[in-house]
């Protein structure tokens, strides 16, 4: 008998849609910020979007949205028992972002129009693809289906403000864009902070209950939701100042329950704790902010994108690869590169333009670029194997 063929690369990395989006997601970290410094440096001009809006954009809705995608399309069909996205379809879904990707690359030699109609076409597209999980699902994964359309809505918002379509500036689109991704890191915490901590738990010799309060984890999402609508329609508003407060309060009451003992220096559990201490404190200082404390809105919203929300990406795509790889914990010592790089990038770009704002440019832009990006890519050096590997257990996927 001949052996059985080994299987083919395409069809390895389209067994799940972790393995494609989690390939990805380090080049889209890359690309968005890749113009950065020649632009702050005055090497080059910034496009027709304008190069804070480009940058936004292509983090939130580039590489974060290729993030969620992938942990979404491979969670959410786990969680529910439907069938999940693979083969041609996760094919082409890839595809459409790729697409998305070049047509804000190419914008202005191509309609604005058309650099729209790409970009759009991806988040329905994704959430078409999630419509079976979540017509089967409970309340907490129609919550992130809620958060996708939502995300949908900010990125159309985006690109009408810019074509002239809808009042608004493009920038605001891309602020929601963010507000209604730390809803959805808030919600998907309640799946993965138990595992995360049980097996943290197991490490170091403890024993005890994973039980997190579920009015701790509603608490934390709805005050979020709550700022995401006042940071868009009364972003200066004092109301918007003490909401934002509230919020970053339940972010640091949600993380008490990580205090375990040993547990808590495992990195699966650390860096969430990093991560939600970055929104803590982005959000404590735009409350402040809000009510006339001198502080930065822009380097406040660094701490939330570049910082909170980029360490907790990097944390799930580690925890999700491990598992959907057919591993077990621990995690390998090297997942700590990738995220002190974004820690010191995210440190530095909020403080150089408070302490040196005379060496923004290099100091605070181009420096904390290319840590971040660097910290994507260490991420990719660690884990990009086992996402082009058949899973160990021999289980699909």
């Amino acid at each position: 008998m001949k052996p059985p063929a080994a299987p083919r690369f395409g069809d390895i990395v389209l067994a799940s849609a972790f393995r494609p989006f989690f390939l990805l997601v380090p080049l889209a970290a890359i690309s968005a910020v890749l113009p950065l410094p020649v632009i702050w440096t005055g090497l080059v001009g910034s496009g027709t979007i304008g190069s804070a809006a480009w940058h936004a954009h292509e983090q939130v809705f580039g590489c974060l949205a290729a993030a969620m995608a992938g942990f979404l399309l491979t969670a959410l069909p786990s969680w529910t028992g439907t069938p999940a996205v693979t083969g041609r379809p996760l094919a082409m879904l890839v595809t459409v972002w790729l697409a998305g990707r070049l047509a804000f690359w190419l914008d202005g030699v191509l309609p604005a129009s058309l650099v729209a109609l790409a970009d759009l076409a991806f988040l329905p597209a994704v959430f078409g693809s999630a419509l079976p999980a979540l017509a089967k699902a409970g309340k907490r994964p129609i919550d992130l289906g809620l958060v996708v359309a939502g995300l949908l809505l900010a990125n159309f918002w985006f690109h009408m403000t810019r074509l002239g379509a809808l009042p608004g500036t493009p920038d605001v689109a891309v602020v929601l864009g963010l507000d209604l991704l730390l809803v959805a890191i808030a919600l998907a915490l309640g799946r993965i902070l138990p595992v995360a901590l049980g097996a943290a738990l197991q490490e170091a010799g403890l024993r005890g209950p994973v039980r997190l309060s579920p009015g701790r984890r509603h608490f934390a999402a709805a005050t979020l939701a709550l700022f995401a609508a006042a940071d868009t329609f009364a972003p200066a508003s004092p109301v918007t100042g003490w909401i934002a407060l509230a919020a970053a309060c339940a972010q640091l009451d949600r993380i008490v329950e990580l205090h375990r003992g040993a547990a808590l220096r495992r990195p699966q559990v650390l860096l969430f704790y990093v991560a939600q201490a970055f929104m803590a404190a982005g959000l404590a200082g735009l409350g402040a902010a809000a009510l006339g404390a001198c502080f930065d809105p822009v380097g406040l919203r660094h701490l939330l994108g570049m910082g909170a929300a980029s360490l907790t990406v990097v944390t799930v795509m580690s925890i999700v690869s491990l598992r959907h790889s057919g591993r077990a914990f621990p995690l390998p010592r090297a997942v700590w590169i990738g995220p002190l790089l974004i820690i010191a990038a995210t440190l530095l770009r909020v403080a150089v333009p408070e302490i040196a704002p005379e060496a923004m440019p290099w100091l605070g832009v181009a420096l904390p670029s290319a840590l971040w990006a660097a910290g994507f890519l260490a991420w990719l050096v660690v884990f990009g194997p086992w996402l082009v590997t058949p899973r160990l257990d021999g289980k699909p996927g």
